[in-house]
């Protein structure tokens, strides 16, 4: 395998397998896993898209003249990495630049044409209204003749808040935690954030004066959909003022938002405000959007590594966008099935999924989605031979606790058992780290510098 993220105390995961159809299991899963947040390299997944030749920039299957100044603007949490791919190959064709990045990412090796900003994630915070700020300057001032290239990650929604005039940076921030804490969707999480900024929904666009605008993507968003991958900054909105209406309502959000929000939303339903700009409105003419890395990459590498193990695996999707505990239970019920019906999972073999899900969080405990699935998932296949489910936020920060992820077998149930664990008691308080943590399966990676979701696998693996 080549070098890339690992998963620390990978063999004590293996051993705490017990039985060897679960070790076995448990490794290959393990190492797929760390095959898989190989492929997503911030850096070289940018650098392949952008070649010099002559006088010519390629961008992808793009064209043109280099231009005279190529501004860059690049956030989220990829960002630092994306950003220096694009130096190592554009140099100084960069006029200047601006770099939004994780509050605690340590930054070094960059000039003076770089502004850095350090902001909050998955909340806005002061200095993320700093950095929209000096974004919203810089691309005022640019000319037709300019170039501004978008690097975008994960979570360039939180950290590049740009509230709308009529609110605030904290009717923004909680109505963003009602809607993290309710079952809302990325979605519909994006329709509202959309239609509350400035730059979001393809305003960044409508207010930018650069002739041609270049967005490099890595999709964090199941489907990627371009509106909802950091709200859309580069790409138009399908949605509408009323949408944004319709999502509050339908978690009961509504009355409890902030008068300054509802009053801009129905505003806006009324046709006070002009609604962001939609598909076929011609300022898009100039933009050109390309993902560069998504969810479908781990899912491929992943069932690449597991082919290449002698273990055929499938891709079931890579874009689920579900409840993350009934995800856990539909992957303990197809375990289930394989052990009855004899069919794919009957012998060594692996599904792969991907996308990423929702928590319906009413405890106070630490965990996140990818271990609500696992949690989820635990007693469904206890008793099951060489049965491991895993899940794993590719970012390698999984909710509110220092983990990824977790992993569960057949005999994950009889260990919590064996030391006082309810495994009931840990769901109903949101708990799922540190249930996981007491027997030793978090899954373990520190933060990776990029996100394209979750990965999720399913496999069976025998004795030898």
């Amino acid at each position: 395998m080549s070098e890339h993220p690992r998963i620390r105390d990978k063999q004590r995961l293996i051993l705490n397998g017990q039985s060897r159809a679960n070790k076995n299991a448990r490794r290959l899963c393990l190492e797929a896993l760390e095959e898989a947040l190989g492929t997503i390299d911030p850096a070289k997944s940018v650098s392949a898209q952008l070649r010099l030749r002559r006088d010519q920039l390629l961008v992808g299957n793009l064209s043109f003249p280099v231009p005279k100044r190529i501004s860059v603007l690049s956030v989220g949490k990829a960002s630092l990495p994306m950003l220096v791919g694009a130096l190592s190959v554009l140099g100084e064709h960069i006029y200047s630049g601006i770099l939004v990045a994780p509050r605690n990412q340590k930054i070094t090796g960059l000039d003076k044409r770089i502004s850095i900003f350090r902001t909050g994630h998955p909340i806005p915070d002061l200095e993320g209204i700093r950095a929209a700020k000096h974004v919203l300057a810089s691309i005022d001032r640019m000319r037709p003749d300019d170039l501004l290239l978008c690097l975008i990650s994960g979570g360039a929604s939180a950290m590049l808040p740009a509230p709308a005039n009529d609110i605030t940076l904290n009717d923004k921030k909680e109505i963003t935690e009602q809607l993290i804490k309710s079952e809302a969707s990325i979605h519909e999480i994006n329709t509202v954030r959309r239609h509350l900024s400035e730059l979001k929904g393809g305003r960044l666009v409508e207010r930018c004066r650069a002739g041609r605008i270049i967005s490099l993507i890595i999709s964090d968003v199941p489907g990627n959909t371009l509106s909802d991958i950091a709200s859309g900054l580069t790409a138009p909105d399908p949605t509408t003022f009323q949408d944004a209406m319709k999502v509050l309502r339908q978690y009961n959000l509504w009355d409890s938002a902030r008068a300054r929000v509802r009053d801009r939303l129905q505003r806006g339903s009324d046709g006070q405000i002009f609604d962001t700009p939609k598909p076929g409105d011609r300022i898009f003419a100039k933009v050109h959007n390309l993902i560069v890395a998504d969810n479908r990459s781990v899912c491929v590498a992943a069932r690449s590594y597991l082919n290449m193990r002698g273990t055929p695996a499938i891709i079931l999707t890579s874009s689920a966008d579900m409840d993350a505990r009934n995800l856990g239970k539909l992957l303990a019920s197809v375990a289930k099935d394989g052990e009855e019906a004899g069919h794919f999972l009957k012998l060594s073999s692996a599904l792969v999924l991907g996308g990423e899900t929702t928590v319906d969080v009413k405890g106070s405990g630490k965990g996140g989605r990818n271990q609500e699935v696992a949690l989820a998932a635990l007693n469904g296949i206890a008793g099951l031979k060489g049965v491991v489910v895993a899940a794993l936020g590719t970012d390698g920060v999984d909710g509110n606790s220092p983990a990824a992820g977790a992993l569960v077998d057949g005999l994950s149930a009889v260990h919590a058992e064996r030391l006082g664990l309810r495994v009931r008691d840990f769901m109903v308080r949101n708990d799922s780290y540190n249930l996981f943590r007491k027997l030793g399966d978090a899954i373990i990676t520190g933060p990776t510098g990029t996100n394209v979701g979750d990965i999720y696998l399913l496999m069976r693996a025998r004795e030898s």
